[in-house]
Parts: structure tokens; sequence; C-alpha cells
């Protein structure tokens, strides 16, 4: 179910102005001036002492329930004037604050403002007042004196003074950032979710429907206008609320209707879909993936405007896509893992375009992430697997083979490091899949072996010894393991390689003894870091080379890691 205390943005938070943030500031305001009356009250009690006529409590008391005409009138003609000074500030400040919020976040925020149960009770609380006051002081005349009426406008009035602090307070909870991206996800996700035991008509599925979607876009909204503001942190967590919201609704999907899963007419025109194909939009509605496929839209469109405003984003937008995707496996929804993977394609194509590197490093780093869990967790939690584990597992070289793609890409645009990169992206996975025994193992293998081919040549020896160097640390993985036939697949897709590069990259991989890389890196390991397990095996495997037989282990080099 819906938790509706739930943070999106990252931890946990009230989805109302705490109690105290109320009281306080109330109680905190009728303590003072109900102490500052009482002192002055008691204070001229005492001066009144020696009088003729002495002021008693009694008297104060009388005073209050024995009002004459004339009294009455003065009264309520300022209290009325007030009371509408009251509604004026509350409705004007209240007014200019969500206008600005609108404008900084999305319009969405006045719907959500106006449509929240304690800011209509506050409201309605003032216009009560001011029209009970408004009547109380046409009422008063020589033959009638309302006394009680007088006496409840007063404390109207009080409590209209004092509800003006928790309430602005309440204003600006309501619409800080966090609050608002919280609201917004928590609406649409209970759109989102079934209601047990109750049969939703045709309208009643459509209204959801469209409430959900309508939730997902001002998420973008908000995320959207984050960016262009250059505000890092509302666009994070409008970001992650989109996610939240996927992977929630991932755990109600199996129990919504057949309905819920069709685009209507109202839908069809919307961005997201108004380009597609009717054969695409078929697709869509088989593979139940709609909701799944807007909120991705959303982030290809985030991720484009981070490519330019803010590459960080891009970073954060990678992660949750695989958070999508690993949610999307562990229910078995295979077709919004595919659109998972889909949209990871859609956004390496993007930033090769862009000849980002550092932002294709970093999504591939997510990428052949998802690539692992997708491997791992059917043999880790067979357990919890829905569905058919072996075909969860074939997205595990399907991954490899689109990195295997993009590779050829990224060297036809001279982006040769980004070919290194994959080759040992791709070259951890087939280790992942050899640990796990599965059997897409040799087809990923296979892929492995054919990433050097787009290096096949002296101007690009560099990328090429990249790319040796990770299938030789896989070599030593399969050795270590005590599976030699591997490891000899690999050093005959070598064995044409000329002896000095062979005894360079033997060198390389032999002195480095730093598993950390030395800056900053989000993978924070060096590529070809080997365990004292992994470099035992390197005199092994170079030992198959006819080339160098009678040469020893290479000379101690100084060792320069790189970034993995």
């Amino acid at each position: 179910m819906v938790d509706p205390g739930r943070n999106t943005s990252g931890g946990h938070a009230p989805a109302h102005l705490p109690g105290r943030a109320w009281s306080i500031p109330f109680l905190a305001v009728l303590g003072v001036a109900s102490a500052i009356f009482i002192i002055t009250i008691w204070l001229d009690i005492l001066d009144s002492s020696n009088s003729a006529r002495p002021l008693t409590l009694r008297s104060l008391v009388s005073t209050f329930r024995e009002q004459d005409l004339e009294q009455a009138r003065n009264t309520m003609g300022g209290l009325g004037e007030v009371m509408a000074a009251v509604l004026g500030l509350a409705l004007t400040v209240s007014s200019i604050i969500v206008q600005l919020a609108a404008t900084r976040f999305t319009p969405h925020v006045t719907s959500l403002f106006f449509r929240a149960r304690a800011n209509l009770l506050v409201l309605g609380f003032f216009v009560v007042s001011n029209i009970f006051v408004l009547w109380i002081n046409f009422s008063l005349g020589e033959k009638f004196l309302p006394g009680w009426g007088v006496l409840v406008s007063m404390a109207l009035l009080t409590a209209s003074l004092l509800l003006l602090f928790p309430y602005f307070a309440y204003v600006f909870y309501f619409l800080e950032p966090d609050s608002i991206v919280s609201r917004i996800t928590r609406d649409g996700l209970i759109s989102a979710t079934p209601r047990r035991g109750h049969r939703a008509s045709s309208e009643e599925t459509d209204a959801r429907q469209r409430r959900a979607g309508v939730a997902v876009e001002h998420l973008a909204n908000i995320g959207l206008n984050a960016v262009q503001q250059k505000d890092k942190n509302i666009a994070s967590a409008a970001v992650n609320a989109l996610c939240h919201f996927v992977v929630e609704y991932e755990d109600q999907k199996a129990a919504m209707v057949q309905r819920w899963f069709e685009i209507p007419v109202w839908n069809r025109q919307s961005p997201d879909f108004v380009s597609l194909s009717d054969d695409a939009i078929g697709d869509i509605e088989s593979r139940r993936t709609w909701l799944e496929w807007k909120a991705l839209r959303q982030y290809q469109m985030l991720f484009n405007e981070g490519l330019l405003q803010m590459k960080d984003l891009c970073y954060l937008i990678a992660i949750n896509t695989r958070r999508l995707g690993e949610a999307a496996a562990v229910h078995g929804d295979l077709r919004a893992l595919d659109l998972s993977i889909k949209f990871f394609n859609t956004y390496l194509r993007a930033t090769l375009n862009a000849s980002d590197i550092r932002t294709a490093y970093n999504i591939l780093h997510q990428y052949r992430q998802l690539g692992e869990f997708v491997l791992s967790h059917a043999h880790d939690h067979p357990e919890a697997i829905v569905g058919d584990p072996k075909e969860l597992q074939s997205r595990g070289p399907e991954i490899a083979n689109y990195m295997r793609y993009y590779s050829g890409i990224a060297f036809s645009r001279g982006l040769a490091f980004l070919t290194e990169v994959i080759a040992h992206d791709v070259g951890t996975m087939c280790g992942v899949a050899f640990h796990c025994d599965c059997d897409e193992h040799d087809e990923i293998l296979a892929t492995f072996l054919t990433v050097d081919e787009t290096a096949e040549s002296s101007e690009q020896e560099v990328t090429l010894r990249g790319v040796r160097r990770a299938q030789v640390k896989l070599a030593t993985t399969y050795l270590v393991h005590g599976d030699t036939q591997l490891a000899r697949r690999i050093h005959r897709d070598m064995i044409a390689e000329p002896a000095e590069r062979l005894e360079s990259i033997w060198r390389e991989l032999d002195r480095l003894d730093t598993r950390e890389f030395w800056e900053v890196n989000d993978r924070g390991t060096n590529f070809d870091y080997l365990t004292p397990a992994q470099k035992a095996q390197l005199s092994v495997f170079f030992g198959w080379f006819d080339s160098l037989d009678a040469r020893s282990t290479p000379p101690p080099t100084p060792a320069v890691g790189r970034a993995g």
C-alpha cells in the first residue's frame, strides 16, 4: 500500500504539517497575550483597592456579560474591520506565495494548495467568522442586544489572529519543494493503486489513469524547471520521485484490471504517445507498459536537458532507470525491463552524439550493473523470482550485445576510451555469468571477444591494449577457478599479438597493486587491478604464448592505473 508519509526524495517526512508547528506558535502568542492581559487587570485591581468603588474580578465578568448598546456598537465596529483585514491578509499572502511557487515549480501547485484540507478549513474559518461578525453587527439595535454574539465575535477574532502564525507556517511548509513533490507523488500513487474488493467502472479507471499520468507529467515539469533554474536539489528530488512512483506502481501492477493498460484517446493525444504509430501503441498496450513508457519518456526529456545544463542529473537518471529495471525484473515484468534497456540505449546514443565521454562512462556503469543484476538475481534469490529465471537471464547477453554495438559507434567517432570501458564492463558481466554458472555465459564471452574488432589498427593501439588487458583479466579469473578451457579461448583470440605488446600488458597488470583509483571516481577502482590470486595466474596465461617462451616475468616498472 502507499505510504503517505514517504518522502520521495530519499528519507521519510510527514505528509502533513507536524502538530508542533501549529501548536507552538498558537500557544505562544495566546500565552503571551493572556499573561499581559492578566497582569494589567491585576494591576488595575490593586490600584483601585483604596478607591470608593474598587475593581474586582466579579465586576470584570459582569462587564463582559452586561454590555450596553453603545459599548457593543463600539466593540463590533472595530472588530468587523479587523476581521476583514485578517481575511484579506491571509488571502493576499497565500495567493502571492502560491503564485511564486507555481511559477517556480509547476502550475499544479495552485490546484494542490486550494484543494488541501487544512487550507480549506483555515480559510473557511476566516470567512465564517467574518460573516458571523457581519450579521452580529447588523442585528445590533435598541430593541435587541446580542450579548453572547458580541462575546463569540471577540473569541472568533482572537482565534483568527492566533491562527495567522500557524497558517503561514503551514503555507511555507506546504510549498517546500520536497512537500510538493511528495504530495504529487502520493496523489498519483493513490490513483495507480487498485482498491481491494472494488470493481472499478471504465469511467473510474479512465479518471484514475488520467490522474496518474498527470502526476508523472507534473513531476517532470518540476524537474525541468529546476534544471533550467540550475537547482540541482529540486531536480534530483523530482527525478527520484518519478523512480519511487514507478517502483511502487510495480508492486501493485499485477492487481490492475485490463482496462488500465489500454491507452484511451485523450492519452493517445499526449506528447508522449501522439508521435507513435498505431503498431507502436498496440505494442505498448499488449506489453502493459504505458505508465513505465510515460515515466521513462520524462526521464529522456530531462536527460537531454541535463546533457546541456546539468550533467550530474544524467547520472542520477541512469541510476534510477537501473532501479526501475531491477524492480521490473524482481516482479517478473520482463516487458518493463526491456523498456529500461531500450532507454539505456537511448541515453548512450544521446551521449555519443554529444561526444560526452564522462556521461557515457557513468551511464555504462549503471547499464553494466543492470546486466549483472539480471544474471545474478535468479541465481542468488531463486525463491523470489516471478516467472522463468532463464528468460530473465537472457537479458544479460542482450545488454552485452548492445554495449558491443555502441562500442563500435564510439570508436568510429573518435571516442576510443569508451571502447575500452565497454570491454571492461562486458568482461565484468562475463565474470558474473561465470560465477553464477549461467547458460548465457558462452554467449557473453563470444561478444566480449569481438569488442576489439573495431580497434584492429595500428593507429588505435592504446585502445586495443586496454581491451586486451580486460581479456587477460577475465582469463585470470577463469584460471583462479580452474577453468583452463575458457582461458584458452581468450588465449586463442590474442595469439597473433606482438610479443612486445604482450610483454608490456603483462608488466602493467603485474605491477599495479592499488585497487582504488587515486581520483574521485564513481566506480572507485582501477580497471586493471588484479587480486594476488589473479596475478599468480599471469605467468600461466602468458606462458601459453610461444613468443614469450624464452622470456621471464617483465622487469618492474612504475604502475599507472586507469579509472574503473
